[in-house]
């Protein structure tokens, strides 16, 4: 989860997908 523009301590929402690798995180959106 994160990219270059993600602060520390930020709220964030996202859906919970699961992909071939794994779970990854999906529709991310900052709070």
């Amino acid at each position: 989860v994160g990219g270059p523009d993600l602060e520390e301590g930020q709220e964030v929402e996202f859906d919970i997908v699961q992909a071939e690798k794994g779970p990854r995180a999906d529709n991310l959106e900052r709070l």
